[in-house]
């Protein structure tokens, strides 16, 4: 019963709603006007990542202004920025870059800083409060937009209107590796997000830098406590009002940078003048009055030149690079053959030469320069290849042999007599040239190198690139190595034949594949707890700091690598585990090795003695070992294990 009263209540209702449509008849009403036709639906700009442009930027009377182009992904306008960053410095009286302005504009903010104005088509002008500027300022600075609404762009900079930079991003690279292939490693430092990029989007470096680490210091003005002069030269803050030696440095040694050599890092072309700022950079104590020497404590910049300009007697030159660059230019040596004398006890190496005026050189009879007392030495030197590396047989355990005499052929050219040579071998490979010291400046050496190891041997490294870092070509140990070879001259006895311990009497492989790596890139050093730029085995490396094309095992000269402290406890390592074990240290790495062929234990007997310069030796030549790395380890899977990058 109860289902049928609701049933009848709501047929009711629909009747007398039905009634509602029109009060006579129960029909429709007529249709009423047709309304506007509506916007098309447009859907809404989303924007995930975003490019920038600095259109136009200038320093004002207290204010710097940039007009800056913002897209999207899309090449579309942003038309919703609300955050920009805006860093600026301004370059004082004394043409020093000194004061950073650093602020960001919010939309968000109660009382935003600065004022940004949109113009459309994803341009915008903002506007920062500077009080350091003037309207004839001039600096650098770079903007970035983005954070509210979108992710923020990389840095762009402010188109440069003044030259603050006395080096440029080539420099750097050149030791550092490519900007681009890098991935935040000790060869860039933590910094390497502060890069900027051009409105061409390419990476800007030196100038991206200096606008934080300016000329000045922190405490005189500047923005951070280190300038960029004091990164340079490595005397930087210790954060208690001190400098301490750190970064570059290291460098300052016979085995690498020539502290005052300006050209390895300065453009050739900079003038320099000497300022309080840039000085005090290595002369830390210069303004201390308890000084010893001259007080420097009451000068400025505008006193400096009073004494040191460059025709002055008291004016200190610290750019020795022109004198270096004469002196390996003192001589253009030409190759001609490596040969065995008729009854093949001797090796011959001729060459010709002629100087820096086209004229033949008497190589036999060479007298020292103007202004020097000693003689350049070039010698001949020469061994044979086997398994891919030089043999050793020469006047010790370690190094090949060298020339005993001097042939003037009365052609122009010259032929080294080296003796002490491994015995003749049928279908042998030869290997040799000449080398020596180049004298200039007050006895300071220069390399001179000409071989023809590039020609039989391999290598996965250009020699060439170590100069960049090693720019005297190793002054002291390797002073009469290198020239134009760079670090491939140094395989005439970094071979894997070379069993000998390092000078601190350490057993450490001498061989120059894992020598290169234990100091560069493993463990040696990091052990000893000894700072080098480029050690840390615990972040990805850039191999192409020193590699250059494709490395693949498959083609690791198969000669074992030799080991030992005296003749009678020589060993032997596997070419491939040699290498990896300079940072893969653990036992675990070292039994993966092992599994697939590597050895670190091979037994090497003598084969036989050699008469050498200084004595009789043993002589080790082990048979050949091939590895099975290259079966797994492909070089894709090289490249993307250490950041290798064709």
């Amino acid at each position: 019963m109860g289902k049928i009263t609701r049933f009848s209540a709501l047929a009711a209702a629909c009747l007398l709603g039905l009634a509602g449509c029109d009060g006579k008849d129960g029909r429709d009403g007529a249709d009423g006007e047709d309304g506007a036709p509506g916007a098309p639906w447009e859907p809404p700009v989303i924007t995930t990542s975003a490019s920038a442009q600095v259109l136009d930027w200038h320093f004002g009377d207290g204010y710097v202004q940039a007009q800056v182009e913002v897209l999207n992904q899309d090449g579309v306008g942003v038309d919703n920025m609300a955050q920009i960053e805006v860093v600026a410095t301004v370059v004082d009286s004394d043409g020093q870059l000194h004061t950073t302005l650093r602020e960001t504009y919010k939309a968000t903010d109660e009382q935003p800083i600065g004022e940004l104005e949109y113009q459309g088509e994803g341009v915008y002008t903002i506007t920062m409060p500077f009080e350091a500027a003037t309207a004839t300022a001039s600096g650098n600075g770079y903007v970035r937009p983005g954070n509210i609404n979108f992710p923020r762009t990389k840095r762009v900079m402010l188109p440069l209107d003044a030259a603050v930079a006395t080096t440029d991003d080539a420099k750097c690279v050149a030791c550092h590796g490519d900007f681009t292939a890098a991935s935040g490693n000790s060869t860039w430092g933590w910094h390497q997000h502060h890069h900027a990029l051009d409105n061409d989007g390419e990476v800007v470096i030196v100038e991206a830098c200096m606008t934080c680490h300016t000329h000045t210091e922190a405490q005189d003005g500047g923005y951070a406590m280190n300038t960029m002069a004091m990164i340079g030269h490595g005397k930087m803050a210790d954060g208690e009002g001190g400098k301490v030696s750190k970064g570059h440095a290291a460098l300052w040694g016979n085995y690498s940078m020539d502290m005052k050599r300006c050209s390895t890092c300065h453009m050739d072309d900079v003038v320099f003048s000497a300022t309080i700022n840039g000085c005090v950079t290595c002369h830390s104590n210069l303004m201390d009055p308890d000084r010893d020497g001259h007080n420097h404590s009451s000068y400025t910049n505008a006193d400096c030149a009073a004494c040191h300009d460059e025709g002055n007697f008291k004016y200190y030159e610290h750019q020795n690079g022109a004198a270096r660059d004469e002196a390996l230019n003192r001589y253009d040596v030409e190759l001609l053959s490596i040969v065995r004398s008729a009854d093949k006890s001797t090796v011959e190496v001729t060459v010709s030469a002629i100087d820096a005026d086209g004229n033949t050189v008497d190589l036999a009879n060479l007298a020292p320069v103007e202004g020097e007392t000693s003689a350049d030495t070039p010698r001949g030197w020469a061994t044979v290849m086997k398994h891919g590396e030089a043999f050793l047989p020469g006047r010790d355990a370690g190094h090949v042999a060298r020339s005993q005499a001097i042939v003037d052929n009365g052609d122009g050219s010259f032929t080294y007599l080296v003796t002490h040579v491994a015995a003749y071998e049928e279908d042998e490979v030869l290997v040799g040239g000449i080398d020596g010291r180049i004298y200039y400046g007050g006895g300071s050496r220069a390399p001179i190198t000409v071989s023809n190891i590039h020609e039989v041997r391999r290598t996965g490294a250009d020699g060439a690139k170590c100069l960049s870092c090693h720019t005297e070509g190793l002054d002291g140990h390797g002073s009469q190595r290198g020239g134009e070879l760079g670090g491939d001259a140094c395989t005439q006895c970094h071979s894997a034949y070379n069993w000998e311990h390092s000078k601190a009497g350490l057993d450490r492989v001498q061989a120059w594949g894992p020598f290169m790596h234990s100091i560069h890139t493993g463990s040696y050093y990091e052990d000893r707890d000894v700072t080098m730029p480029t050690t840390d085995r615990n972040k990805k490396v850039e191999c192409v700091a020193c590699h250059t094309g494709e490395i693949n095992l498959e083609n690791v000269a198969p000669a074992v690598v030799l080991s030992g402290l005296t003749e009678d406890s020589v060993y032997g390592i596997t070419p491939i585990s040699a290498t990896c074990a300079s940072c893969h240290t653990s036992v675990q790495a070292k039994a993966h090795m092992s599994h697939q062929g590597g050895d670190f234990n091979v037994p090497v007997a003598p084969a036989g003695m050699h008469s050498g310069e200084s004595g009789d030796f043993a002589l080790f030549d082990p048979a050949p070992a091939v590895e099975a790395c290259a079966v797994c380890h492909k070089p894709d899977r090289i490249a993307e294990a250490h950041q290798y990058v064709y």
